[in-house]
């Protein structure tokens, strides 16, 4: 039986579900964080199949309007919390002429064989302040699903640091899923509750108030950002949902099997009441229609008053379409 004082009939649940999107908890007596534990290849395999969903759901890698400056070269993007570099990979691959650093607290997960003459793995930990970059130094900053993998009150002084080392006229931009899973059905909350109390923060409560501040509330309060534009987009979890759906039931079942050891271990929920939450589970997310929602906030440093840069098109007729940007 799931122990738990939460009501789990409620699909809104406090702590969050970005809380289990990244897992890469720092280890660190001085800030009380839950100790990191190193990435399986569950957890890579599970950071793939979310990379492939949300670039279908978001129908590109990226939202920022830097495409035409990643085409024509020279551009210096950092990835923050890359992981096995999916994102940095495909990113590296597709603008050959740019450079490309991803950073991650597991040097275990990085990648160890040759992905290219334009991108960099680096061991990081966003903690050890400063970062080892000269100021303005970066076109283009990348954060994904991190939000939740330090205490909120440490992300201030980090956005300082990321806005230190972005060259003015350089964007920033965050991914995050809201804070719920929504439609969802009476296993799926139950299952939602053992991830938390897997993942969050110390010290852990089912009832306790979400406390973290969004990107978009956080970059609209920083001076030197501007022009802040939010993307939204809605992905579902099952079958019902496609090929996105698909990815995201398989991203649930590959994050329940990793954690399932232990929540029998700690007599949370016994292994047979378990098998039968994750079986009704799955049939709930078809007859609910299951849903994530997702958000890309995507702002501008201050001060670029450099020449505008036009490129020009030509299709096959010969037409010619000209697109400016800075």
């Amino acid at each position: 039986m799931f122990n738990t004082s939460n009501n789990t009939n409620n699909s809104s649940n406090n702590g969050g579900i970005t809380s289990f999107l990244k897992l890469k908890w720092r280890t660190s007596t001085k800030y009380n964080i839950k100790p990191r534990l190193p990435n399986t290849v569950d957890d890579i395999e599970r950071d793939w199949v979310r990379h492939n969903a949300l670039k279908l759901a978001f129908e590109n890698d990226f939202k920022a309007p830097i495409e035409r400056l990643l085409q024509a070269g020279g551009s210096e993007v950092l990835d923050i919390g890359c992981g096995a570099g999916f994102w940095t990979t495909d990113m590296a691959a597709r603008f050959p002429l740019s450079y490309f650093i991803g950073l991650d607290i597991d040097k275990n997960v990085l990648p160890t064989s040759p992905c290219g003459r334009n991108v960099l793995y680096q061991h990081m930990d966003l903690i050890e302040l400063p970062l080892p970059f000269e100021d303005a130094t970066f076109d283009y900053v990348f954060v994904r699903s991190m939000l939740s993998t330090m205490p909120d009150h440490l992300w201030d002084d980090v956005l300082k640091e990321l806005i230190r080392i972005m060259k003015k006229g350089a964007y920033i931009e965050c991914v995050e899923a809201y804070d719920n899973l929504f439609d969802t059905g009476p296993s799926m909350n139950i299952l939602i509750e053992l991830v938390l109390r897997s993942t969050q923060q110390p010290p852990y409560s089912p009832t306790k108030e979400n406390s973290r501040n969004p990107w978009p509330n956080r970059l609209a309060n920083i001076s030197q950002l501007m022009g802040m534009r939010i993307h939204h987009t809605h992905t579902p979890v099952g079958f019902h949902g496609g090929e996105i759906g698909a990815l995201l039931l398989e991203y649930w079942e590959r994050m329940i099997s990793s954690y399932r050891d232990e929540w029998i271990a700690n007599k949370w929920i016994d292994e047979e009441e378990l098998e039968k939450t994750i079986e009704l589970m799955k049939e709930e997310v078809e007859e609910h229609n299951t849903y994530m929602s997702w958000y890309s906030v995507v702002a501008r440093k201050k001060g670029y008053a450099g020449p505008v840069l036009q490129f020009d098109d030509v299709d096959d007729d010969g037409t010619v379409y000209t697109t400016t940007c800075c």
